[in-house]
């Protein structure tokens, strides 16, 4: 396979996947999935990119045959970049197993960076990371685009509805907060909860949304998931705050303006990002009388559009320009 330029991208769907795709179409990166038993002798071009996730290629996230692929590959192409999805799991207890291969995962981030001409991630904090391993190469580090629409304008006018949103593990992490929080809450405010995703795995759980009436629309096309959060108030998600700019969830309730409503143990500032401001801080939020959710959602919006998809295609094709000189 000869061209221009290939994006290597683990094998699945997912995230990675999707982002791979969307920018690949302008930067007319060709997307091929990699495994270690992926012929890549006849591969040659100008460039090659690499969407790095490490559990995406490797169920532990320590894919050691990754690097050694790379640095063949790296020699049959003018110039090999990284999009860094992610780098390694946080250590964690010594009961889990990112405890004990953290280090690991380190080794083959920094093994990868090494080979690379440019750089681009999503967190501050794990730019910070990469810069603190070599020297500064080119790099870019933005929060991840929508993977379900951008909308040109956002309407203020919404109607009450609390969606929740994501993969059935993301959506379950949101109804079990608090012990099931988010019902109350609905009640309280007078919101109508929209779920939108795959069906439920936890039968306990899936019969607990029909009893409190949740409206469940089941996995929904990129388009209709759009309208969907067009027309509500408030989406949900529970996640670490400096980790958020990762989730392409937030993303999505960003691009739309919606109201995030953000369910963590603490709320500290990261990328951007500031609690009540740019979203709401847990649940008890909504009851303060300082929370506009118009408000919210405008500076939700305001914060994504710096890196929403133009800017990531920019980025990249400035990356490309300057690792090609």
């Amino acid at each position: 396979m000869h061209a221009a330029s290939i994006s290597l991208i683990p094998p699945g769907t997912g995230g990675v996947r999707d982002y791979a795709t969307t920018v690949g179409g302008p930067l007319h990166t060709p997307l091929l999935e990699l495994t270690p038993t992926t012929d890549t002798s006849t591969l040659s071009g100008d460039f090659l990119l690499l969407h790095f996730s490490g559990y995406g290629f490797q169920k532990r996230g320590v894919p050691v045959w990754l690097v050694r692929k790379v640095r063949s590959l790296r020699t049959q192409f003018k110039a090999f970049g990284i999009v860094f999805h992610e780098l390694f799991a946080p250590a964690g207890s010594p009961l889990g197993s990112a405890f004990w291969l953290n280090g690991y995962q380190k080794r083959i981030a920094k093994q990868l960076l090494v080979l690379s001409d440019f750089w681009l991630t999503n967190r501050e904090e794990s730019g910070r990371w990469l810069l603190n391993q070599s020297q500064a190469a080119p790099h870019r580090v933005l929060p991840v685009f929508s993977n379900v629409g951008e909308p040109p304008a956002v309407d203020l006018d919404r109607e009450p509805r609390l969606v929740v949103f994501g993969s059935s593990g993301v959506r379950a992490n949101v109804y079990q907060w608090g012990d099931g929080e988010i019902f109350r809450c609905a009640k309280r405010k007078g919101l109508e909860i929209h779920d939108i995703g795959p069906a439920m795995s936890d039968g306990v759980l899936a019969q607990r949304l029909a009893q409190e009436g949740v409206v469940t629309h089941g996995k929904l096309s990129a388009e209709d998931v759009s309208r969907a959060l067009s027309s509500a108030t408030y989406g949900a998600l529970s996640y670490p705050t400096d980790y958020v700019s990762k989730s392409g969830v937030f993303a999505a309730y960003s691009a739309h303006g919606i109201c995030p409503i953000l369910l963590w143990q603490d709320y500290g500032a990261h990328d951007g990002l500031t609690a009540n401001v740019h979203y709401a801080a847990g649940f008890d939020a909504l009851e303060a009388s300082d929370i506009d959710s118009r408000s919210v959602g405008l500076a939700a919006r305001q914060w994504y559009e710096p890196h929403c998809v133009n800017a990531h295609v920019t980025a990249l094709r400035t990356l490309i320009s300057e690792a090609r000189r």
